[in-house]
């Protein structure tokens, strides 16, 4: 064998001697078992309005889009749980609230009647008022007659769950 061969076998072995040498792997530790969630509380009774709905502050808090349910939820600041839900489900949108019976929905364009039941109501994609909330100047509110109210920001999470309801 010649010199160079024999020093390439050499290296060759040092390399297979080394590579032998690496830690066994030990298996890791199996994730902690998840808490248990606890329920939702009940929704906090809606505040009564004192001023009209165009002249009210909005409530503070933020709206949420989930592209894979298509859902647009308004979460208000310092909770989970939102104020209102809207959801594509079937061939309309799915409106969920604490809100019960008859509801006012008032936007820059008028005013519209919802009727929840059972804290939720549903529109057919196509129906105006679902434009007339997306298009409402700045503010929509959602009324009932006991006195409680939404009055909440229009921002494009609305429209992008009625466009992806209507396809």
């Amino acid at each position: 064998m010649s010199r160079t061969r024999l020093r390439h076998a050499t290296v060759a072995a040092g390399v297979l001697v080394l590579a032998g040498c690496a830690a066994i792997p030990q298996p890791e530790a199996p994730p902690p078992a998840p808490r248990p969630v606890a329920p939702a509380p009940p929704p906090a009774p809606l505040p009564t309005p004192t001023l009209g709905w165009e002249d009210r502050a909005v409530d503070r808090g933020a709206w949420r889009y989930d592209a894979a349910s298509r859902t647009a939820a308004f979460v208000p600041t310092g909770s989970a749980n939102p104020l209102l839900t809207m959801a594509c489900s079937g061939g309309g949108i799915r409106l969920t609230s604490a809100l019960d019976g008859a509801v006012s929905l008032r936007t820059s364009a008028g005013t519209d009647q919802l009727r929840f039941e059972r804290g939720s109501a549903t529109l057919p994609s196509r129906d105006p008022r679902l434009d007339r909330i997306a298009f409402s100047r700045g503010r929509f509110a959602l009324e009932t007659p006991g006195g409680g109210a939404l009055t909440l920001p229009v921002q494009s999470e609305i429209g992008r769950v009625i466009e992806d309801c209507r396809g």
